[in-house]
């Protein structure tokens, strides 16, 4: 299997520091989020690691699997949720979300050293088009942005989402999201930025949306 070769320029040094220990990664967990993203383009610095599992867990048996958590600090602990601060020096934040009904639509790829898997830019892309319905934060439209600005097409982002999430994702509403810059901290996007979004979403015929079909196995591949 090809490994992907990441941007190690967009870690910080702590997170640097953590890398070589996340070998010992379960390979049900993938990585997503802004890091997964600045791990394939290099666009931007992003501090944490989400990942996120099919597979149900007690942070207690998480903790067992995974070395570099015994010494960490928890600051959310439920059952399929793991939230904490692993100090190397300086903090990174890591959540570990399980038990989630999502899909994918291609594999993650393993990346090239420690060997976890991270989430295919499509399914990645998914995630970031669904979540701009639930906050207004800069730092994943510019996601958005330099995920277009790399080849996918938003209605290509949008008929992935539909496959990830099924029926609840509304495409609809992540367009009128990225179409308004009003809240949370959205007004500190550069106005390139603002265009360039205005100009992607009026070029998708919503009723137009291709499908793509999701693959067995949830968000890994089966055997994994």
């Amino acid at each position: 299997m090809t490994r992907l070769k990441p941007h190690p320029e967009i870690l910080t040094e702590a997170q640097q520091a953590i890398w070589p220990e996340m070998k010992d990664m379960p390979d049900d967990f993938v990585l997503y989020g802004g890091t997964a993203l600045a791990l394939r383009l290099g666009h931007r610095i992003s501090v944490d690691f989400d990942f996120f599992s099919n597979r149900g867990f007690t942070p207690d048996e998480l903790e067992r699997q995974i070395p570099f958590l015994k010494r960490a600090e928890r600051i959310q602990s439920k059952t399929d949720t793991l939230v904490c601060l692993v100090d190397r020096g300086g903090f990174v934040k890591a959540s570990f979300f399980g038990g989630l009904n999502m899909r994918r639509v291609a594999d993650p790829d393993r990346v090239k050293g420690p060997g976890f898997f991270v989430a295919s830019l499509l399914d990645a892309a998914a995630t970031k088009i669904k979540v701009v319905q639930d906050r207004a934060e800069a730092k994943d439209y510019q996601d958005i942005a330099a995920i277009l600005k790399a080849g996918l097409d938003l209605p290509a982002v949008l008929s992935a989402a539909k496959a990830v999430y099924g029926e609840p994702f509304n495409p609809f509403l992540s367009l009128k999201a990225l179409s308004y810059f009003g809240d949370g901290d959205l007004s500190t996007l550069s106005d390139p930025i603002q265009s360039f979004l205005i100009s992607e979403v009026r070029k998708v015929d919503i009723k137009k949306i291709p499908e793509i079909s999701f693959l067995p196995g949830g968000l890994t591949p089966v055997g994994t």
